[in-house]
């Protein structure tokens, strides 16, 4: 008989046609699922140390959910949000990072765990997560749609830094919530195999609490609830722990799946503890925030370098209520913690002048940290991506920086970190000096912005006339269009004595999610592959030719048995060649079987041989583009550092390119110096190999670095490495392409022929090697012998002829340029002699001139907006800084005025495009 609660969760999901489509259940769904285990108590929550050690079940007066407690007066399940924190000390104890670690760890080392080292918090083994979020994880490994886990003990702890950033608004607020945090993991897996369950779980649960962090067996409380993955593909129930108002820890048992529209138990089921570690080290001190514990020496120098005076009287009387606000789940802000603040007699300007540039301190010592974490482990601040959070965290460091005059080191906080840090995740400092460098980055930037967006907001701030609130809408396409962040509306809109409502929904419009954005759709075919078995692939010996069987052909598409075709993967776009008569055009695998599209007809019968034959020249081709691939990226991690990972990449037949992540745009210098690396690598010669290794095996063997790109979901990847003749390793990356190996030396020479930004963090590297390299350069020495030819000179001779042409272009050049500048003076003039502040005009010049008026005319009549086009549909719009129309909505406006089509873009200040 089915178990009532894989029939709820059945109807919940039913019709859902991907896991994918199940992310963002609502919480009505899991009180249901609740509410079913709820129903069974004893068979999802019970631990036989209740009984023992006398605890009861009952249900929570305020939240009713079923909890456990040695208190027989207990009426709440012990929940923040229901009581406030009890356990502040009058004089904290002094609780250092490392040595708590040591703490946790030896007691339960001597319980049978192994410890594991951490994973890096830039997610890059698996597909749909940038971050790594929970402790749980590193072990994950997702294959078909479905959760494996490999782990190297078991059971094991693992000291896992997180990050998080649904909390933003929270951080230093409430006094525990973080964006980075150590999530250590008590792990134990496989389950009734290996591992154990539910009772061992509660028993060393209680007697850490207990034994190890002293917490009262009456003040201990037990309560029921549900986890569960956001798409739902694993959940089962969980119990928390509570002490004193404060959550320390939740022990998950993931027991059920969902997958491919199916809800089952899952075979091997999973402990999954994670305790809160910051939390942990606030109870053990007592102090008034978990920031103090944990930031002591990070606070300390802040609160030196900032001239900022804690008052800690002031500050514990409000402490304890902290527990009530969540800034996220409320949509009056500091209204909320005002309202706590007064309770606790202390006046709104203690609370503006003293409670709130401690809790920026207490955010900055949070955000300097994860994005220190960040920048370790490879991830950049951009707009696109895990980046765009970063960004957001440090344009938040700054605008508190701003609003309370906050002058600090922000690398000597970090080095500070680091120190702190170093016995628990020792590698933390030799990032340092880049991520330094990122941050003044991020800085001048950030204050190349900061003129231009106090006009945008006071403009913001006079149309809300006056009053209280900016909805959330507004504030994310403020972020999304000028880089403004809610704390920078606040202080421009307190300078000018409006009191701003930031609603809570705020950053989590902002804010990009933890799931990645979804792979392309693959291509689309017209012949169905269901029932076929897979191809077996004969490219991977590198076959040149082959017979094989039709097992399958119609709508200009071929399917056999075996093929010598490589199918297009890895951006390697595919072989082409012949099938009998028939020319192959492209090739996909479409789940194992290989699909081949061909030009021709007619078409081979089921069941008939067939003669595979692929082009040669093209797959050499293919092949050196793509060992050159590997040889790029790796030169370019030696040249800029090991934060340039492949983000994409393509090979194809007559040019290859690779994207790669760095802070700047790439520099004329840099992208020679890359150039420069791989030639390198090929002129001392390399070895390349291709074996099999299982993903365990690999990851301990190279690092998450072979994922140079996306993670691969198999358990057994394809390793390609390059070494040079001595056996030092180049690169070693899982990738399923084809290579040179055995034939290296036909790669030649790498040339690289361009390089720009795609968008914010990501360059493309442009480049052709091996056949298509000769090619490149034999095309180059015909151009310079035509240019030589056409200003009669032999090539060598030509440069200094091209120098004189080119002095003599500059000279007109500069004529032409003092030319436009006064017929834009004399155009501006003539429509600003026009009645009205708003001035449309079509005028015959290109659009670079219309650019120049339009400008001199907002300029000088800062009220007005300028909208001039040309008969090509060139259109440009200006608008003045006091003007009431912004240029992107009166290029608009007047387009849908007039029936016409505009295409293009811009902002407030400035739109340009094509109307027609």
């Amino acid at each position: 008989m089915e178990m009532p609660v894989l029939r709820v969760l059945r109807k919940r999901v039913q019709g859902l046609v991907a896991p994918a489509k199940a992310i963002g259940v609502t919480v009505p769904e899991k009180s249901q699922l609740l509410k079913e285990f709820s129903k069974d108590y004893k068979k999802y929550y019970f631990a036989d140390l209740f009984e023992e050690e006398g605890f009861q079940r009952k249900k929570c007066r305020i939240c009713g959910k079923g909890f456990w407690t040695a208190d027989p007066d207990r009426e709440l399940c012990g929940d923040s949000e229901h009581e406030p924190y009890s356990f502040m000390k009058a004089k904290p104890s002094a609780v250092k990072y490392g040595e708590f670690w040591s703490t946790f760890a030896d007691f339960f080392k001597k319980r049978g765990h192994s410890m594991a080292e951490r994973y890096p918090v830039v997610s890059r083994w698996r597909q749909d997560l940038y971050f790594t979020i929970a402790s749980i994880q590193d072990f994950q490994r997702i294959e078909n749609g479905r959760v494996n886990f490999e782990y190297p003990y078991n059971p094991l702890i693992v000291p896992q830094m997180c990050l998080r950033f649904n909390d933003v608004p929270n951080v230093g607020v409430t006094g525990r919530h973080f964006t980075s945090f150590m999530m250590a993991g008590q792990l134990a897996f496989n389950y009734p195999k290996e591992g154990y369950w539910r009772n061992e779980t509660i028993r060393l649960n209680y007697d850490f609490l207990t034994k190890v962090l002293k917490v009262k067996k009456e003040a201990l409380t037990y309560t029921e609830d549900i986890w569960a993955m956001g798409d739902f593909s694993e959940f089962g129930p969980c119990i928390e722990s509570f002490a004193n108002g404060l959550e320390l820890v939740n022990s998950v048992f993931t027991e059920f799946e969902y997958s491919s529209g199916k809800v089952s138990e899952l075979k091997g089921k999973v402990v999954d503890v994670g305790w809160g570690f910051e939390r942990l080290m606030w109870y053990a001190s007592g102090a008034q925030t978990a920031y103090d514990p944990v930031f002591a020496n990070e606070l300390k120098y802040l609160y030196d370098s900032t001239g900022v005076e804690p008052n800690a009287e002031l500050y514990s009387r409000m402490a304890g209520k902290l527990a009530e606000i969540d800034l996220s789940e409320e949509n009056r802000r500091q209204e909320t913690e005002l309202e706590v603040a007064r309770a606790a007699g202390i006046s709104e300007r203690e609370y503006n002048e003293i409670i709130l540039p401690n809790q920026a301190l207490y955010a900055i010592a949070d955000h300097a940290r994860t994005f220190l974490f960040a920048i370790s482990d490879g991830a950049l601040p951009s707009n696109v991506g895990g980046g765009y959070n970063l960004r957001i965290l440090l344009r938040r460091i700054f605008d508190f920086s701003e609003r309370y005059k906050l002058k600090f080191d922000m690398q000597h906080l970090m080095e500070i970190t680091a120190s702190d840090l170093k016995s628990t995740y020792g590698d933390m400092a030799e990032s340092i000096p880049e991520a330094a460098k990122i941050i003044e980055l991020e800085r001048s930037r950030y204050s190349a912005t900061r003129a231009q967006a106090r006009r945008i907001v006071g403009s913001l701030l006079e149309k809300s006339h006056g009053t209280s609130a900016i909805d959330a809408k507004t504030l994310n396409t403020m972020y999304e269009s000028n880089g403004i962040t809610p704390e920078f509306i606040s202080a421009v809109a307190a300078e000018k004595g409006i009191k701003i409502e930031i609603p809570e929904t705020a950053y989590s419009k902002i804010l990009k999610g933890d799931f990645v954005e979804k792979e392309k759709k693959q291509k689309k075919l017209d012949i169905g592959t269901e029932g076929i078995k897979p191809t077996e692939k004969l490219f991977y010996s590198f076959a040149e030719k082959a017979e094989a069987t039709v097992v399958k052909a119609e709508n200009g598409f071929v399917v056999l048995d075996r093929t010598p075709f490589y199918a297009e993967s890895g951006g390697q776009e595919a072989d082409h060649g012949r099938i009998g008569g028939l020319e192959v055009t492209d090739v996909q695998n479409i789940g194992g079987v290989i699909v081949h599209e061909v030009k021709g007809s007619p078409l081979p019968s089921k069941g008939s041989k067939v003669h595979c034959e692929v082009d040669r020249e093209r797959r050499l081709r293919l092949m050196a583009h793509h060992t050159a691939t590997h040889l790029v990226s790796a030169a370019a991690r030696a040249v800029l550092g090991k934060h340039a990972w492949q983000e994409g990449a393509k090979k194809s037949a007559t040019k290859a390119h690779i994207d790669i992540a760095h802070y700047e745009k790439l520099s004329d210098r840099q992208i020679k110096e890359i150039e420069s690396t791989a030639n390198g690598f090929i002129l001392h010669g390399i070895k390349v190999t291709m074996h099999e290794m299982k993903r365990k095996e690999a990851e301990e063997s190279f690092g998450f670095s072979i994922y140079q790109g996306h993670g691969m979901p198999s358990g057994v990847l394809r390793i390609v490495e390059i070494r040079d003749l001595d056996g030092k390793l180049i690169d070693a990356e899982a990738c399923g392409g084809l290579h040179l190996m055995g034939r290296e030396s036909e790669i030649g020479l790498i040339k690289i022929t361009g390089s720009y930004r795609i968008h914010d963090g990501i360059d493309r590297i442009e480049y052709v090697a091996g056949i298509a390299a000769e090619d490149y350069i034999k095309g180059m020495e015909a151009s310079i012998g035509e240019i030589a030819g056409t200003f009669g000179a032999d090539a060598a001779g030509i440069t200094p002829r091209i120098k004189a042409k080119l002095a003599e272009l500059e000279k007109y050049r500069s004529h032409i340029s003092e030319l436009e500048t006064a017929i834009a003076s004399l155009e501006s003039e003539r429509l600003l002699a026009k009645p009205g502040s708003r001035i449309v005009a079509k005028l015959q010049y290109d659009r670079q001139l219309l650019r120049a008026i339009a400008t001199r005319i907002a300029d000088s009549r800062k009220d007005s907006v300028a909208l001039l086009f040309n008969h090509q549909g060139d259109v440009v719009a200006v608008s003045g800084s006091e003007c009431k129309d912004g240029a992107l909505d009166f290029v608009g406006a007047y387009a849908s005025e007039h029936s016409l089509k505009f295409t293009g873009g811009g902002s407030r200040r400035m739109a340009e495009g094509r109307l027609g």
